[in-house]
């Protein structure tokens, strides 16, 4: 039943060189757009198809790994437990399942007994890149769950597709889909050195590039240049796409830009902000490499690093 340890690597889906965690997904998705009863059908059914507990957005960790089980434990969890196909792989379905409604608290969930539901954010470090995008793709689908029971056109309840990936109000007719919300992060840099900030309720030394969300009718670009200006009173220009990342916390789609500061100066937004300084290159990589005692840099599966680590290679 229990089928312990990352999925085979399938090169297919590997394409590009977006260096970001949560990205680059194994698993050949399918058409939500589509009528998927059928094929739900049958692989919920298949003994092939395997079967990703989650409990209130955190995986089911086994011996280090998330824990990948037969669609036949699916008879241990709650029957309205809701249920997501999340793709293809090497032939076999993979579905992830709500374990929220079977117990109060982890530690009396479904298979809890075989390893630890862990939250997402502390087991995402020790993933491989493969199951930390799947593991991410289910909690994404079922955060949007939770928080969207009902039309946002009407107000009636909706009733979720068998693939777990949309929604539709009989009252209206409307259609729903997961929400996206889009994000500028943006490392400014002038000369030497690049700006990083502290967020508020952030620990004493811990920093980031700067990041906002888009707003109606802006593009990724000017929410960039004004971000960074209402944060930090900097003034960037020769905004510089680099790559992207899904960050399935705040259902985000996070695009990372480089950018060119026109100077140094810095006019904080404390409500916003709780510090904010220029690093110097070496500063940084003495940082990236574990040696810097008084700051301490994003870890490695988030795409602020991924800025850091692009621009001192630069």
């Amino acid at each position: 039943m229990h089928f312990g340890g990352a999925l085979a690597t399938n090169p297919v889906m590997k394409k590009g060189d977006n260096p970001n965690w949560f990205a680059n997904s194994p698993l050949v998705r399918p058409n939500i757009e589509k009528d998927q009863h059928a094929f739900v059908d049958a692989r919920i059914n298949d003994p092939d198809s395997l079967l990703l507990p989650m409990f209130r957005g955190d995986p089911l960790i086994t011996d280090g790994n998330p824990a990948y089980l037969s669609v036949a434990a699916r008879k241990e969890f709650p029957a309205d437990a809701p249920v997501a196909l999340l793709g293809v792989r090497d032939e076999r379905a993979v579905f992830a399942i709500d374990a929220s409604g079977a117990a109060q608290d982890a530690g009396a969930a479904p298979f809890a007994e075989i390893g630890e539901y862990q939250q997402l954010r502390g087991a995402a470090s020790a993933m491989t890149k493969d199951d930390l995008a799947i593991v991410g793709h289910a909690h994404w689908l079922f955060e949007w769950r939770r928080r969207h029971r009902f039309c946002s056109n009407c107000g009636s309840e909706v009733a979720f597709g068998p693939a777990g990936a949309k929604a539709h109000c009989a009252n209206c007719d409307a259609e729903h889909f997961p929400r996206t919300n889009p994000v500028a992060i943006v490392l400014a840099i002038h000369d030497d050195a690049c700006l990083l900030g502290r967020g508020p309720a952030w620990p004493p030394g811990f920093v980031s590039a700067l990041a906002g969300f888009v707003e109606a009718g802006e593009t990724p670009e000017e929410c960039a240049r004004r971000e960074i200006f209402e944060e930090a009173g900097v003034v960037i220009d020769d905004v510089r796409y680099q790559f992207s990342q899904p960050w399935p916390f705040t259902s985000s789609l996070m695009m990372g830009f480089l950018a060119s500061a026109q100077s140094r100066e810095i006019n904080l937004d404390t409500d916003e902000l709780a510090e904010a300084h220029w690093y110097k290159r070496s500063d940084v990589i003495a940082a990236l490499n574990g040696a810097a005692k008084d700051f301490y840099v994003p870890p490695e599966f988030t795409i602020a690093r991924q800025l850091l680590e692009r621009w001192v290679k630069e």
